[in-house]
């Protein structure tokens, strides 16, 4: 199972997954009491350059927005866009912990899109990994991804709506740029 820690004060996302732990630096962090925005650079790819990170805990929902190399040469059909982690939140004094629950929506970069990994969802469900309620904030987080982006196909439509949501009705409780 993948965890990963939001860690504010040090500005690392902390992955850990298969007894391996991968730390990579924020860049910039914004923290309210329902939604976090982060942007860093993602780390040896050879398509992607940098990485945005929307995390909804009440909507159980984690969409990344990937930015390709601007020089690499990439076929659409094969490159993520958008990545869509099913996740549930436990929000602790400077930092978050983020439970991967298996279920990911993805879209590429051609548009076409896809629900993937609930052979996954079953194995940990069959091996008492996830709880009922694990269950419940994945099914959950699946059914908002996927009416919000039905609404019109346009997930920075869907992402913006719910950043305008929580910004507009919660008081930022952090915001860091690294320099």
């Amino acid at each position: 199972m993948k965890h990963t820690i939001l860690d504010f004060e040090a500005m690392i996302e902390s992955v850990r997954k298969d007894g391996r732990i991968h730390d990579y630096k924020i860049e910039e962090l914004e923290v309210y009491e329902n939604y976090l925005y982060y942007r860093r650079r993602y780390v040896d790819h050879k398509f992607h350059e940098a990485v945005e990170y929307n995390l909804f805990p009440k909507e159980n929902i984690g969409i990344y927005r990937l930015f390709q190399n601007k020089n690499s040469l990439y076929s659409p059909s094969e490159t993520y866009h958008y990545y869509v982690d099913m996740v549930s939140v436990s929000k602790e004094k400077g930092f978050w912990r983020v439970k991967d629950l298996y279920i990911d929506f993805i879209i590429k970069k051609d548009g076409k899109y896809y629900v993937v990994d609930i052979d996954e969802f079953n194995d940990a469900i069959c091996r008492s990994e996830l709880d009922d309620s694990d269950v419940k904030q994945a099914l959950s987080g699946l059914d908002n991804i996927l009416k919000g982006y039905y609404v019109n196909h346009d997930m920075e439509y869907y992402i913006s709506s719910l950043k305008d949501k929580y910004k507009s009705s919660e008081k930022m409780l952090l915001k860091r740029i690294k320099g």
